[in-house]
């Protein structure tokens, strides 16, 4: 794990203590819809926010998709699919 998702671990952590696992869960939502958003507009020429943090910003969506799978996995119920 490297520095920019172990501090995105550490963010989420901290809101869930904060605020509980929805909040934690919805802030993940968020952030990954942010920055794919700010990845996609600098991919086609527009604000560059999303160019020169690219790689952080691909940490965190990795974070944020993880932590949200593995919130959703005890949610499913036994046999489905």
């Amino acid at each position: 794990m490297d520095n920019e998702e172990h501090r995105e671990w550490e963010r989420i952590a901290f809101v869930a203590g904060r605020d509980g696992v929805s909040a934690a869960q919805t802030f993940a939502g968020q952030g990954i819809g942010q920055y794919e958003a700010a990845i996609r507009e600098a991919d086609s020429g527009g604000n560059q926010y999303g160019a020169a943090y690219r790689e952080s910003l691909l940490a965190s969506i990795r974070v944020y998709r993880q932590y949200l799978e593995q919130k959703e996995s005890p949610r499913k119920s036994p046999g489905a699919q």
